[in-house]
């Protein structure tokens, strides 16, 4: 692990350590909770500053959290690219979408903290990011077996291998989980039959994404009003998705299959001028540059990050920003093991939390914010169920690399 030290920011800091954030609560640094305040202030706020201003000793302060990270390092002594067949030690696996893990971790470390006291248990958990583990979880899925090597609830993101034929045979159509998903759930997302009809998944929320044009990069009046439009000729290399290495996003492309087909996923790569992450996206809109794309398909909680939103329009196409699940599965064998961490993933407070990101929920007491969303695209039950999902993905993908690199996309 890298030290850490009084040079390093307050955002770094708690970026990459998000339990972090109970030892700065607890030292008068409670302001930094706030995801507004850290995002702005935060990147230019070094340690030794910010414990200046609340007179902290400094050296005591950075071994404190060093030795936390260190102790934290130790419980979870494995990562998961590397062992993943270690995941049946975990009380819970959480496989989450980039903006929506910081806050699930701070609202877990909170929960944790009351739950080992009241429950004289701890919870045994991996919270990392969902895009690190297209080519090596989700394709370690693909051959396990046994309920038993399952840990007790697993929350992923994505149309992800959980959907492909080998898990709906050796586990979705043995009924191993629960959903716990109320009836009816949030009218956002029980308006487009979200709900899984066959009670495995419970459906946690959705990372949605939408179109941003940068408007002075856009020749003429050209303005796509629909996901169809960006499959036009004269977008040509002008869009941006998320990818890297040759893979690119399966929440976009299994969407755009259903709806055009494979010639449209040809003409999709056609589009297509190189794959990036999203943060990746928001630093090259606001370069200002002349010479980048000018369209990005990406997540709508990204596109709250754009700091001159003049220059963009945020498009929500006529067919719907596309709706990327967020699931969990609760093994019904540990139900009642785990009830009361699945009655937090489920309850409103976490569902506020959730809403807030931008990531809208299930849960029907709270308010989405989807004030400038229109209408959502979601693939549908019947399509996940009926469809090799694992081989689609793999056709999808030798198509749109073959064309991607023909029509000169940038890998």
């Amino acid at each position: 692990m890298k030290k850490i030290d009084e040079t390093m920011s307050i955002y770094k800091i708690l970026t990459e350590y998000p339990f972090l954030l109970k030892t700065f609560k607890q030292h008068g640094m409670r302001k930094f909770e706030n995801s507004e305040i850290l995002e702005k202030l935060g990147p230019l706020l070094k340690l030794k500053t910010a414990l200046s201003m609340v007179s902290v000793n400094q050296d005591a302060f950075i071994e404190l959290l060093n030795q936390t990270v260190s102790d934290n390092e130790e419980k979870r002594d494995f990562t998961l690219a590397d062992s993943p067949e270690r995941q049946k030690e975990l009380t819970m696996l959480a496989l989450l979408p980039c903006g929506m893990k910081m806050p699930f971790n701070r609202a877990l470390d909170d929960f944790s903290d009351d739950y080992s006291k009241q429950m004289d248990n701890v919870i045994h958990s991996l919270v990392e990011g969902n895009v690190n583990h297209e080519m090596s979880y989700y394709a370690y899925m693909d051959s396990v077996t046994s309920i038993e090597e399952l840990p007790d609830i697993i929350i992923s993101s994505d149309i992800n291998s959980f959907y492909h034929r080998p898990f709906q045979e050796n586990f979705l159509s043995k009924d191993y989980f629960l959903n716990l998903n109320p009836s009816p759930m949030n009218p956002d997302l029980e308006n487009i039959d979200f709900a899984d009809p066959r009670d495995q998944f419970t459906m946690i929320s959705a990372n949605l994404l939408v179109l941003v044009t940068i408007d002075e990069l856009m020749e003429g009046d050209s303005r796509p009003r629909s996901w169809e439009d960006i499959l036009k000729e004269e977008y040509k290399n002008k869009v941006i998705m998320r990818g890297q290495n040759g893979f690119f996003c399966n929440g976009v492309l299994i969407p755009f299959y259903q709806m055009y087909g494979m010639e449209g996923i040809k003409k999709l790569a056609a589009s297509m001028y190189t794959g990036l992450h999203p943060s990746q996206m928001v630093k090259m809109i606001d370069s200002k540059k002349d010479d980048v794309a000018p369209m990005y398909i990406m997540p709508y909680f990204f596109t709250k990050k754009i700091q001159n939103k003049s220059r963009v329009t945020i498009t929500m196409p006529t067919e719907g920003a596309i709706v990327s699940p967020v699931q969990m599965l609760v093994k019904k064998s540990g139900a009642e093991r785990v009830k009361e961490i699945t009655d937090f993933l489920c309850g409103k407070e976490f569902g506020e939390i959730s809403a807030k990101a931008l990531f809208p929920t299930t849960n029907p007491e709270v308010e989405n914010k989807l004030e400038d969303v229109e209408s959502l695209y979601w693939v549908g039950w019947d399509f996940l169920m009926n469809t090799d999902v694992g081989q689609l993905k793999k056709n999808i993908s030798e198509v749109f690399n073959k064309q991607f690199t023909i029509t000169g996309g940038v890998f």
